[in-house]
């Protein structure tokens, strides 16, 4: 009984302290296309110093796994988006899988610049 009471309080007292944010799935859809735009803008910005150490034929072979990546990972969220089947979700989906593969890909590209 009184532990009971107790996880009752305990969940009271998490639930006067939880500020619950409700948004429409437009405003969630808006939130992970900004988080991804970021995502993607520290992609470029440490593809860029990456690129600018290295040597003509380097650059030339990163440019190429770029585009390779970039088809990859545009191609593997559309279907896990197209999953969804249009549905009011398939934008919030499609973002948060390209924010996910584009911080991936941002960390692989640091390691290449610590590597020089």
């Amino acid at each position: 009984m009184f532990k009971k009471m107790l996880i009752g309080m305990s969940m009271g007292i998490v639930c006067m302290t939880v500020t619950i944010h409700a948004q429409t799935q437009m405003e969630m859809n808006a939130d992970a296309g900004k988080t991804y735009n970021k995502a993607d803008k520290e992609l470029n910005a440490v593809y860029k110093k990456l690129v600018a150490k290295l040597s003509d034929a380097e650059k030339s072979a990163l440019k190429t796994q770029q585009r390779n990546w970039i088809k990859i990972k545009e191609s593997d969220c559309k279907k896990e988006a197209d999953e969804y089947e249009g549905g009011s979700m398939a934008p919030m989906i499609l973002y948060n899988c390209l924010e996910e593969k584009t911080i991936q890909r941002t960390k692989e590209l640091r390691a290449m610049l610590r590597g020089r």
